[in-house]
């Protein structure tokens, strides 16, 4: 299965053109990753502060990288909706908090929709309408309300790494027919995602994505640490490996959590999915895995002869030989990957 997701042509291109006007290009690695840990200090030392549009600076680190990893994630998560047919009947986008538009700019690479993108910066919307002329959104507002909502049967609220500010969805989001929804692969913020999903199947919503089932969450019912989270891995091209050379940071390899509902009901998946990585334990390889509100693991008995080592995050068909010893399923062949 590929788990692999690099930055569309088109965004490269648009966000060389938007540094140009900083007299900037791609190859100034060592000024942009100034620009970058410039920007992770002011997170660091702000968590809970508001992204700083205002200064040219903050607006270089999103452009050249915070834009190409969450525009990888978001892609990873907008191709696993259109699998599962989660769009399908939908006509519009409500973006909260949408920033540089990121999740919009992913959604519109394949989705024709109306997007409506709520943010109270007005430097993202300038960035965006100069230099990313493929993407056109019907409006930027500052503010949405309920009565705004044309059609809540056909709209999707889409929350992009804005969640983590707010305790709770606004009222009219739980109008909308879809919520596509993506955080940070923290702790607190899965956690928190998880305690989200609770809510929402309790309002009448139904999981399309990542979960295969509706029953209660495992990894937060049975565990007071774990947390839901993607992986995938980050094809860089070679300015952004340059770039990051400059950087404590690196990025082979991005997580994500994320949660697809809608008020309609999808169609029922045979699948279990893989949601830790391997743990090397003695006699056997473990990985753990969700199907159901119970907290199992696969296992692979070294005395078997079988190795596999699964990606977090995929869809795989369970086979009907399974042992089950406690919370383990032990493993008599080749698991298939969905």
């Amino acid at each position: 299965m590929n788990r692999h997701f690099s930055i569309p042509k088109n965004f490269e291109d648009s966000i060389s053109a938007a540094l140009a006007s900083y007299k900037l290009t791609l190859q100034d690695s060592k000024t942009l990753a100034k620009h970058v840990l410039t920007l992770s200090d002011y997170f660091i030392q702000n968590p809970e502060g508001m992204t700083p549009w205002h200064e040219s600076s903050a607006q270089i680190a999103y452009l050249c990288y915070y834009l190409p990893l969450n525009a990888a994630r978001l892609r990873a998560i907008t191709i696993e909706g259109e699998k599962r047919g989660f769009f399908d009947g939908l006509e519009e986008v409500i973006d909260f908090g949408a920033g540089l538009a990121t999740a919009s700019l992913c959604l519109a690479e394949s989705q024709k929709l109306q997007y409506t993108l709520i943010e109270t910066a007005s430097e993202p919307q300038k960035l965006i309408e100069t230099y990313f002329k493929d993407f056109t959104a019907r409006e930027w507002i500052r503010t949405f309300s309920a009565a705004r909502l044309k059609n809540p049967r056909k709209t999707l609220a889409l929350f992009s790494y804005s969640l983590t500010e707010l305790a709770d969805l606004p009222d009219w989001a739980y109008q909308c027919e879809a919520l596509m929804i993506a955080e940070p692969s923290t702790q607190q913020d899965g956690r928190k995602l998880l305690q989200l999903r609770q809510k929402l199947l309790e309002k009448g919503y139904h999981v399309w994505a990542p979960c295969t089932h509706e029953g209660a969450c495992p990894l937060l019912t049975q565990s007071k640490n774990d947390w839901c989270h993607d992986r995938i891995h980050f094809d860089a091209p070679p300015w952004f490996q340059k770039m990051e050379e400059q950087l404590p940071m690196k990025n082979r390899t991005l997580t994500m959590s994320y949660l697809l509902m809608r008020k309609t009901k999808p169609a029922a998946i045979k699948a279990a999915r893989v949601v830790g990585d391997t743990l090397k334990e003695k006699g056997k390889d473990r990985q753990m895995i969700c199907q159901s509100p119970e907290r199992e693991f696969l296992a692979w008995m070294h005395k078997a002869g079988i190795q596999q080592e699964i990606p977090r995050g995929v869809l795989i068909e369970m086979p009907e030989d399974l042992q089950k010893v406690s919370n383990e399923l032990r493993v008599k062949s080749e698991i298939k990957i969905l």
